[in-house]
């Protein structure tokens, strides 16, 4: 994998890393009100949204699984447990979590059909799986300034057609109109061009939130390679 944890973390340290951390937050915690979330778990680089949502709601249990990938070292620590794990295998019961957040990803997975396929296994029935994904056609995959430039980035239809067989697609949109320019003219501006953004062009965003709803019975039209329990735990 050509980023780790300590990239991304640094990422959210700069100025713009800190606008972007806010507006995500401010997206997630916009659905939790419309979801059962009493056990949350993060899949991927999530921490700087778990500790908001940590803080905010402490009545939910509120963890983070780390790819082995993301490893790095990072600074800060927070009050909720985090655990490095292997990128295709969530060590838990299925269906023991009410919703799973996932960032820094599927974008980085070779096989991010795995990696669905987990959360579907650890979600209860009608969980939900909240996933902030880089656009495909967004100007923030296009620049390697920020953690969403690298990677594979998905259009709408790519992701639908990934998650077919184990979630509905509740609700998606598009956000982060701005440019991801380090510029203080970019920082004065940026909360009027995301307001223009979300008005006039609801689906030009760099970035996408989808909240998706498990299907209780997934399909088996498709045949997934299954990973080796032996090259997962260690004897």
């Amino acid at each position: 994998m050509d980023i780790n944890a300590s990239y991304i973390y640094s990422f959210y340290q700069t100025k713009l890393g800190g606008i972007v951390k806010r507006i995500i937050r401010q997206k997630i915690v916009s659905y939790l009100s419309e979801v059962d979330s009493n056990i949350i778990f993060g899949y991927g680089y999530t921490s700087p949204y778990l500790s908001f949502i940590n803080k905010h709601n402490e009545s939910s249990q509120v963890k983070e699984l780390r790819p082995d990938f993301l490893d790095g070292a990072v600074q800060e620590k927070y009050d909720f447990e985090e655990k490095i794990i292997h990128e295709y295998f969530i060590p838990l019961e299925p269906s023991t979590v009410d919703l799973v957040i996932s960032s820094h990803l599927l974008e980085f997975v070779e096989k991010p059909i795995s990696s669905i396929e987990e959360i579907w296994r650890i979600l209860k029935p009608n969980g939900y799986f909240i996933a902030i994904l880089p656009r495909r056609s967004g100007l923030w995959s296009r620049y390697d300034n920020n953690p969403f430039g690298y990677g594979r980035s998905y259009s709408s239809k790519q992701f639908q057609n990934l998650i077919e067989d184990f979630f509905v697609l509740d609700k998606k949109k598009s956000f982060l109109h701005f440019p991801p320019w380090e510029h203080y003219l970019n920082y004065k501006t940026y909360k009027t061009i995301e307001n223009i953004g979300d008005n006039i062009f609801p689906y030009m965003g760099g970035l996408m939130i989808c909240i998706c709803k498990k299907i209780v019975y997934a399909k088996n039209s498709k045949k997934i390679k299954k990973i080796p329990i032996k090259n997962i735990v260690t004897t």
